[in-house]
């Protein structure tokens, strides 16, 4: 997410000392490429940009915008929004990384596709960003925050893994195969609970069962039918499906 402020030169310095008064931690030079600062969880590009991922809450967004609308900062005013671009800092993915994320996202790009009802997965790099312009209308916060997991647990798998091959595996139950790759991203536990439900709302299938048995085919129905009665299976069967993957 962005806020710019178009300011430069000791304008933009007085605009990271103020962040960096309000996150009370140091402000970080980075130099050349990007000329950016980093205050914490937030960047300050060149133009006077500041951007921010998800380890920031929006309530602490909000109080920090006040906080600097006092001290006479005054971001553009936000244009109608019809789609969502997600950026992460380009210095901290390597080419091996950045290739690797390539091949993980080929490698379950129909899931993906389905999952966040898109028909293309563009991975925009530029010498300051990564992006994902992959989220179309107007998300909710609940929604932002699920799509931000998402991408960033992208990238920390893609930096991790030694090998990628990017070649999708057919499947007859895409919600079970998407919740699967969620696990193994880390998506484990009540904490992601709430992105869980809304990253796999968009697939068929079950995600309590890998194969259609129709002699359960009555409790799989209940219990799709059940958002919480879902999640409570989800979360019993976390551990077991972990340990199947390995």
């Amino acid at each position: 997410m962005e806020m710019k402020y178009n300011v430069t030169g000791n304008d933009r310095k007085r605009l990271v000392t103020a962040i960096a008064e309000f996150m009370a931690c140091a402000a970080t030079y980075k130099g050349a490429p990007t000329f950016a600062y980093e205050v914490g969880c937030f960047t300050v590009d060149k133009n006077g940009t500041v951007s921010f991922d998800d380890r920031i809450d929006g309530e602490n967004v909000e109080k920090l915008i006040q906080r600097l609308r006092e001290l006479g900062f005054e971001a553009e005013p936000e244009e109608a929004v019809d789609s969502l671009i997600l950026s992460y800092p380009r210095e901290d993915i390597t080419d091996a990384a950045l290739e690797n994320l390539r091949l993980l996202v080929a490698s379950k790009e129909t899931l993906i596709k389905k999952a966040l009802a898109v028909d293309v997965l563009p991975i925009e790099v530029d010498d300051e960003k990564v992006s994902f312009p992959w989220f179309e209308g107007c998300p909710t916060p609940e929604e932002i925050s699920a799509y931000a997991h998402f991408t960033s647990k992208l990238i920390a798998m893609a930096k991790t893994q030694k090998r990628v091959i990017a070649k999708e595996k057919e499947t007859d139950n895409d919600k079970y195969a998407f919740r699967c790759f969620l696990l193994r991203l880390g998506f484990i536990g009540e904490e992601y609970k709430a992105a869980r439900k809304i990253l796999l709302k968009n697939l068929t299938g079950s995600g309590a069962f890998k194969n259609g048995n129709p002699k359960a085919q009555e409790l799989v129905e209940h219990i799709n039918a059940d958002a919480d009665l879902y999640d409570d299976v989800m979360s019993l069967q976390d551990k077991e499906v972990t340990e199947n993957e390995q």
